[in-house]
């Protein structure tokens, strides 16, 4: 199935589904106003019928209901636990397989489960912009809110990442899979907590002349080394844990 794209006088887009053998009445109905609804979800107005989809313009109807979806989004996104239960079970695999290979299979689950990765990649690097100043206010605002979602589906495949690996860890200390799942799951709590509360009073308070310049660490940052510290790095050596962080930092930062 190939979808064809041509102008509309005098502005606008028709889409259409083009197929070898034309697809039956009802379902181009049914694949027309699916197409419409994520095209609206994105901001877009458009009309649907069974033959193809108009897209209209920017909306400022369409723009407010993606701004009220994301600002959900970002409220579900606060709640670690769901994250945190699902990273422990390491889909399934067994905690003596290659760590690397269950840490990306249980990253590559919780990124499906987020839904938002997928979702916000799809329109990574296209311009959003308009000629009307109450739409250019909309569009900062979704594309704000836009980072935020990105930046705390970061935090949840951190945390899994984090999680995974230190299931294998005290499994390959013990060979306890479920006693290995119930202290990190234990730990996690202690670590989102303390870290909700770091960054939580970080803003309000004034930055020192030794920290000038320093990038504040984040949620990811505050867990990976809590992580560090509770796998067994002194915490009177701060050096020790400082470039972990820093790397994993720029490394995180870059995606």
């Amino acid at each position: 199935m190939d979808v064809g794209v041509d102008e509309v006088p005098p502005g606008g887009l028709q889409v259409w589904i083009d197929t070898p053998v034309p697809v039956a009445a009802q379902e181009s109905w049914v694949l027309y106003h699916r197409m419409a609804r994520e095209v609206a979800l994105v901001g877009w107005h458009c009309e649907a019928d069974a033959d193809r989809l108009l897209v209209l313009g920017w909306s400022a109807a369409c723009l407010h209901n993606r701004v009220r979806l994301l600002q959900s989004g970002l409220r579900r996104l606060t709640d670690f636990e769901s994250t945190a239960q699902r990273a422990v079970q390491l889909e399934g695999r067994r905690p003596d397989e290659p760590a690397t290979e269950i840490v990306a299979a249980v990253n590559a689950a919780i990124e499906r489960r987020l839904r938002w990765p997928e979702r916000l990649a799809e329109l990574d690097g296209f311009e959003r912009s308009s000629g009307l100043s109450h739409l250019q206010l909309l569009l900062a605002q979704v594309i704000g809110l836009e980072a935020k979602v990105s930046a705390a589906c970061a935090e949840h495949l951190v945390m899994a990442r984090v999680l995974a690996r230190a299931v294998c860890e005290q499994y390959a200390r013990h060979s306890n899979l479920s006693r290995a799942q119930r202290d990190v799951l234990l730990e996690s709590r202690r670590w989102v907590h303390a870290s909700s509360m770091i960054r939580g009073s970080a803003g309000a308070r004034p930055s020192t002349g030794g920290t000038a310049g320093r990038p504040h660490m984040g949620l990811a940052e505050r867990r990976i080394a809590a992580s560090v510290i509770n796998h067994g790095v002194p915490r009177a050596t701060p050096a020790a844990v400082t470039p972990v962080v820093d790397h994993l930092d720029h490394r995180e930062g870059a995606r």
